[in-house]
């Protein structure tokens, strides 16, 4: 097994040069500059620098600013078995360790300007670079591999003391029984978990024609990644979408998925961190006063964020990354309402901007919904509404269930909704200063106390509460 190291710059976008820190002219002679930050990326198990992802992220890399992108090419190693791939990371890891140290005892690169991005079992190869490589900068570990590193001693895995910053996206945390190939446990300084880590929207193969479509359009190697492992590649999709999107990935801090998408984890206060190839944007990591360069960032003692677990929702499709609003409805529970219903809600929004139409406030089949209380619940959507909410249109459709006989509404009982107002929320970008919500409206309707929606009809809410 050979592990070659190929560069790219903004000079040679396409055509890559191979660097050899054991034949110096290789270095001298190539785009290499200790002046620029360097990303490298280490791919996975059965994976190779000719896989679609890897070209995408460098191409990704390289517009985004001037950096020496250097792919780790060990496929060598990385094909089956994956006990023997697994071995190959440690004797990976010493070369991508030997190659940085190298260049800087020869050529002056500062191990704090190299960030490592790897994926799968190049997370963990990463990890063990980190170990031998003095003040590197940072590592991102995207869906880390599970078998034979969950639970394992720090010493076995990748874990935050192998760069100043160590951040992970986890995308298919389920258990290895289940098919699921990435690590659930906490790994990093920041680690991420889109829509709860495990089950990533858009791989479902039942949601739809997804194979195919990819077939004709990517050809067999990405349709082969779609079959097997969907949310084990979502990971690198997300951090490349990262890149240069203008739309930022926001992870909130909370105890569980469950409890983000009730709302109760919204605001900044809770811990906000920023996910992707952005994270050392993160307020809250904070300058090394002590050390000459000012770039160093690592989490404070005030905020540790070692363990904790960052939540958000994304999208089934490009462009994943979603803005986020929080709608609670507040119930009214007027003389002749039923104590309770259940059914399907759906919003649309309208604010000086635009439009979102039908966003769908009950995603996980009906809800149960009791009058003189409120309902929130955490919703996506591409669009920024970019400032408050004018007008609210809540669509509302009772559901009878014979598992309930409670519920069976023929003759006898009332199958309206009452609904008092309705609050928006758009989730707030993390900011070192006070916390300041892009917008928060609360709409009522016109000159009446509540609305009062009948099956399958709606009712419109306006920001006039102020009476």
């Amino acid at each position: 097994m050979v592990t070659m190291f190929i560069l790219y710059t903004k000079k040679n976008p396409t055509e890559g040069q191979l660097l050899n820190v054991n034949v110096n002219k290789t270095i001298v002679k190539s785009n290499f500059s200790p002046s620029r930050p360097t990303k490298m990326i280490i791919h996975g198990f059965i994976d190779t620098p000719l896989s679609n992802w890897v070209s995408e992220m460098k191409d990704e890399l390289v517009r985004a600013g001037d950096f020496n992108v250097v792919i780790v090419d060990w496929a060598g190693g990385s094909l089956p078995l994956y006990t023997q791939a697994t071995a190959n990371t440690r004797l990976v890891g010493l070369e991508v360790a030997h190659f940085i140290n190298t260049l800087q005892k020869d050529h002056e690169l500062n191990p704090q300007d190299v960030h490592i991005i790897g994926h799968s079992l190049g997370a963990h190869t990463a990890g063990y670079a980190g170990e031998r490589i003095e003040g590197l900068g940072r590592i991102t570990g995207l869906d880390p591999a599970e078998p034979y590193f969950q639970g394992m001693p720090t010493h076995v895995r990748l874990d935050p003391s192998d760069a100043q910053l160590v951040d992970v996206i986890h995308t298919d945390g389920k258990s290895i029984f289940l098919l699921g190939y990435g690590m659930s446990q906490p790994v990093g300084h920041l680690d991420f978990y889109p829509n709860n880590g495990k089950e990533q929207p858009g791989c479902d193969l039942t949601e739809g024609p997804l194979v195919p479509l990819t077939l004709v359009k990517q050809g067999l190697e990405e349709a082969s990644r779609v079959l097997v492992a969907c949310n084990h590649v979502r990971a690198i999709k997300l951090f490349t979408e990262s890149i240069n999107g203008k739309c930022p990935y926001i992870g909130h801090q909370c105890p569980s998925y469950q409890h983000f998408l009730a709302g109760k984890c919204f605001h900044c206060g809770h811990g906000c961190a920023i996910m992707g190839f952005h994270a050392d944007s993160t307020p809250g990591l904070i300058s090394n006063k002590n050390n000459q360069t000012e770039n160093e960032v690592y989490p404070s003692e005030e905020h540790d964020t070692i363990g904790a677990k960052y939540y958000l929702s994304t999208g089934k499709e490009l462009p994943f990354c979603q803005r986020h609003y929080k709608v609670s409805i507040q119930l009214a529970n007027p003389k002749g309402a039923e104590s309770w219903v259940q059914g399907f809600l759906k919003v649309t929004l309208l604010s000086d901007r635009g439009v979102i139409r039908g966003m769908d406030l009950t995603p996980n089949n009906y809800v149960k919904l009791e009058h003189g209380t409120s309902y929130t619940i955490v919703v996506t959507h591409p669009m920024d509404m970019g400032g408050k909410v004018r007008k609210v249109e809540l669509s509302w459709e009772y559901d009878m269930n014979v598992l309930e006989p409670r519920s069976l509404c023929i003759l006898w009982c009332n199958d309206r909704l009452y609904v008092k107002s309705v609050l928006v929320d758009q989730m707030e970008l993390p900011s070192r200063g006070k916390r300041n919500v892009d917008f928060s409206s609360k709409l009522c309707t016109p000159k009446r106390e509540f609305a009062e929606i009948p099956n399958r009809g709606s009712a419109s809410f306006y920001d006039n509460c102020s009476r």
